[in-house]
């Protein structure tokens, strides 16, 4: 299961589990960019798409219901990867925008993992994939709320791969450092002069360039591997050495 697949980095992880063999139920607010997403993998007969607003618990729980029904009582894989951002000086953060933010970024991740939790049981070698990001790791003024949210996005993931790991859950979390999305390009607008501020993060990642949603869809897929089976409780940067300096 991943949440936020219609989105850049959502999109290339279903693929890479697609072309792994997986099966993969896909959740995202955004129901046109499943749809188009679920059409373009028709001929593959194994992405399931459903859409859900995962800030709502009523629609959440509603959804995952049906959804436990249809993994069969056992899921392998979970990917928690639908996030926002937000741009904001400190002073100008309003307890909305926080809110908001908790809301996708930890809390709609928390409440999914504790609904699949039987089915991830019953995995016996499940693997618990969380996105959190670069600013989890190192702060930047303008994103406080984010950092917090990304921040907290890890002391859970620690604590539930201790917690889990007696069940054979092992539980990770992947940092990913500017990789070129909508959400990113988002954010360069918002600064007012987009190529500028494309310019100035890729000066800052010593690799010399965006990532690429595949970046993190390849983690991902090592993460969930076999080739992973003594890895829990970590946070992977992929960030082209961003964070190393």
């Amino acid at each position: 299961m991943i949440t936020g697949a219609a989105g850049g980095i959502g999109r290339a992880t279903v693929r890479r589990l697609l072309a792994q063999g997986a099966t993969v139920h896909g959740l995202d607010r955004d129901r046109a960019g499943l749809e188009a997403l679920g059409e373009e993998l028709a001929d593959v007969g194994r992405f399931h798409a459903q859409a859900v607003d995962l800030t709502s618990r009523r629609d959440t729980e509603r959804v995952l219901g049906r959804l436990n029904e249809r993994l069969g009582g056992r899921c392998d894989i979970l990917v928690n990867n639908a996030g926002i951002s937000r741009l904001r000086a400190f002073g100008d953060t309003d307890d909305e925008l926080l809110e908001e933010l908790l809301a996708v970024n930890l809390t709609a991740a928390f409440r999914i993992t504790r609904a699949l939790l039987p089915s991830l049981r019953a995995s016996g070698r499940a693997a618990v994939i969380n996105i959190a990001s670069e600013l989890a790791l190192v702060g930047q003024a303008g994103y406080t709320a984010y950092c917090a949210t990304k921040g907290a996005v890890l002391g859970w993931t620690r604590a539930l791969a201790v917690e889990l790991a007696p069940s054979g859950i092992r539980v990770n979390a992947l940092c990913p450092g500017p990789i070129d999305t909508a959400m990113l390009q988002a954010e360069f607008a918002a600064l007012g002069d987009p190529l500028r501020a494309r310019a100035q993060e890729i000066a800052l990642v010593p690799l010399g360039r965006l990532g690429a949603p595949q970046d993190i869809a390849a983690v991902v897929e090592f993460l969930a591997s076999d080739a992973a089976a003594f890895v829990s409780g970590a946070a992977w940067s992929v960030d082209g050495g961003k964070t190393a300096r």
